[in-house]
């Protein structure tokens, strides 16, 4: 549906009254990196024909989580052989790959989210990291976040990313951000995306897992008592903002046959169980089992309706008592979105100011004060 805006009309979800949401809850080619970008083509096709503006990939689905553990008392050859598979299927950015997948999201012309396997691109250096890449419906890639808390033995994959790339990013489908698993429970990064205005959440898992049951310690979760369900749900009413919670799922036949940890992987939770939030926490689509394409569409007058009630980063706000900061290249600021217009807002910060006037910043602050202008 094609934007409906004007000079006077505050752009929720870019303008549009609905955006049409996709899930690709699908089984990834587990470790083959060129196979999984073939069947993201595909799904990328098949949203774009049944009219999605955006299209999502659960948590490292691009080539595969690694559901398996290590430890000092590894197998050797076992251990090395699993390592090769991972990091030869980990994705360079940018790379043909990237081109490949760039080109898919062009030719349907929708937004795309992509968790993978991200090797550093930098020469000598070969850590690993869990990413989301965001693509633009041009095919160009907006940005990429990497998860900050590698959880519990994810820690012996993945490095850890850092501040820089905690974005919310501004699109003609409305403000678009995103999480991965663990870092849903981290209040402060929750917040944090809350305060940079996100219309549209998106939070990837390895799969709808449970674990209060065993004797596993991660099973799939039989009751919807799964923490990833009740987490966005919050995150979707605090936020007044859709969510998009997407879980894996991976299809066992998809293991290659001579994978070296293909009969010691815990995969037995990665079913599904993605579910699609609205403002209000209540969900549009109930987590579902299975491989399918999950669609839901999202009315701007279900956020428009919430933030009359509940808006967190403006009436519902209490700056003066409690804020979030974001460590960014300017320092310590405020999570707050940045002004679309207005000459009042040009400038996050006072400092901000003093630099681009080329002032001193004591100087200012004190005018400032003196006018009763403080930093936001």
């Amino acid at each position: 549906m094609a934007p409906q805006k004007s000079q006077s009309q505050k752009p929720v979800l870019g303008g549009r009254e609905q955006v049409r949401v996709c899930i690709a809850q699908i089984s990834p080619a587990y470790m083959d990196r060129s196979q999984c970008v073939t069947r993201a083509e595909q799904a990328i096709a098949a949203a774009g024909a049944n009219d999605a503006d955006l299209v999502v990939f659960p948590e490292v689905w691009l080539a595969g989580y690694p559901y398996w553990t290590e430890g000092w008392d590894s197998h050797l050859d076992q251990w090395a052989e699993g390592r090769q598979w991972f990091f030869d299927a980990a994705l360079m950015v940018p790379s043909e790959d990237t081109e490949r997948l760039g080109a898919a999201f062009r030719a349907a012309g929708i937004y795309g989210v992509v968790g993978c396997n991200e090797i550093d691109p930098r020469p000598g250096v070969n850590t690993i990291y869990n990413t989301l890449l965001y693509f633009d419906r041009d095919g160009s890639l907006m940005g990429r976040h990497r998860k900050l808390l590698p959880t519990f033995t994810e820690k012996l994959f993945w490095g850890r990313g850092d501040a820089s790339d905690l974005v919310v990013y501004d699109t003609d489908i409305g403000r678009l951000g995103g999480l991965i698993c663990g870092e849903n429970l981290v209040t402060p990064l929750r917040a944090a995306m809350i305060g940079m205005g996100e219309d549209l959440h998106v939070a990837v898992f390895p799969g709808a897992f449970s674990l209060h049951t065993g004797p596993q310690l991660e099973e799939w979760d039989e009751t919807g008592s799964f923490w990833g369900h009740t987490s966005t749900r919050n995150h979707s009413l605090e936020a007044g903002c859709f969510t998009l919670a997407v879980s894996a799922v991976l299809n066992p036949d998809d293991v290659p046959a001579d994978f070296p940890y293909r009969d010691r992987m815990n995969i037995g939770y990665s079913r599904g169980g993605s579910q699609v939030v609205s403002p209000l926490g209540i969900p549009l689509v109930e987590p579902v089992e299975g491989e399918q394409l999950i669609y839901a569409d999202c009315p701007a007058a279900m956020i428009k309706a919430f933030k009359a009630i509940c808006d967190t980063t403006g009436h519902y706000a209490r700056p003066d008592a409690a804020r979030v900061m974001v460590q960014t290249d300017q320092g310590w600021q405020p999570a707050t979105p940045e002004y679309v217009s207005g000459p009042e807002a040009r400038f996050r910060s006072l400092q901000e100011a003093a630099d681009h006037y080329e002032v001193d910043e004591q100087t200012v602050r004190e005018l400032a004060a003196n006018a009763g202008i403080h930093d936001a």
